[in-house]
């Protein structure tokens, strides 16, 4: 009798433009043939696991983020003074243009996009309607981003509520779950690079809620990768859209990843 593959689903964490990450993870699974069955993913995740599950192009999905749109990718962090937020209209128009009006119903993945009602402050799950907008939601980091109004809801980053959303994909029906977590505290190496500045301290206080969350929030996963990166604040942002860093951004997650390749092999095999 012929033994049933298991289902492997993937949660991708929330973590801003650290989410390059995703696209190391995504490429090393890919180039091992792990199969990929369910994603879900808050914020920054929310993007990469919506890009991959629609189109199935990690080559195409990194030459998106430190490529030919690195430029259009700067939209996401463009300040404006009006109520101290980002613009939401370039980002709204990007992701517009990055899937092309599509739907759930378009994926050819599984997908679960997580956002957080800001009135109820309860997670929501997108698993149906267009993509641009769900994306939109799961990526409003609050006090940066302006909320977003959408599916009759007031919706903030994903991360406020489940920044690892390993639950839900177990949810889908993964058997295995591999999830990926950016919310790494500084070492001792960053004392000193961590600029006080408005922006800075709100951007950080947020990282520290998202770490804590984090730790007690991984009860379903089997397979955890959690890639050091060196802390960068919102005022340095910039540079993790140069080629050379975001390349490097996502060989740290290949790496880890292929650290990891035993633990998940020897998962599918059991």
């Amino acid at each position: 009798m012929k033994k049933t593959r298991k289902k492997v689903g993937l949660a991708l964490g929330s973590g801003g433009i650290r989410g390059m990450v995703h696209v190391g993870v995504v490429k090393t699974l890919v180039k091992h043939n792990i199969p990929i069955d369910y994603i879900a993913g808050s914020s920054i995740g929310a993007w990469v696991g919506a890009h991959y599950a629609l189109y199935q192009d990690i080559d195409k999905l990194a030459a998106e983020t430190i490529g030919k749109r690195k430029e259009k990718l700067q939209a996401f962090f463009e300040p404006t003074f009006r109520g101290g937020l980002v613009k939401g209209e370039k980002v709204e128009k990007l992701l517009t243009i990055f899937f092309n009006d599509k739907t759930f119903a378009d994926v050819h993945v599984p997908l679960g996009v997580v956002a957080t009602d800001f009135i109820e402050g309860k997670q929501v799950i997108f698993t149906e309607g267009k993509l641009a907008p769900a994306v939109r939601a799961s990526m409003a980091v609050p006090t940066i981003f302006r909320p977003v109004v959408y599916a009759g809801k007031t919706l903030v980053d994903g991360g406020v509520t489940n920044p690892v959303p390993d639950d839900i994909v177990r949810g889908m029906g993964a058997d295995i779950v591999i999830s990926i977590t950016l919310n790494n505290l500084p070492s001792s190496a960053d004392v000193g690079k961590i600029e006080t500045t408005l922006t800075n301290v709100t951007s950080r206080s947020f990282e520290i809620m998202r770490h804590a969350l984090t730790r007690y929030s991984l009860s379903s996963s089997d397979v955890i990768i959690e890639p050091y990166l060196p802390y960068t604040g919102l005022s340095s942002w910039r540079r993790y859209f140069t080629q050379e860093i975001g390349t490097k951004i996502i060989k740290i997650g290949a790496e880890e990843t292929e650290r990891a390749m035993p633990r998940i092999e020897a998962l599918l095999r059991a």
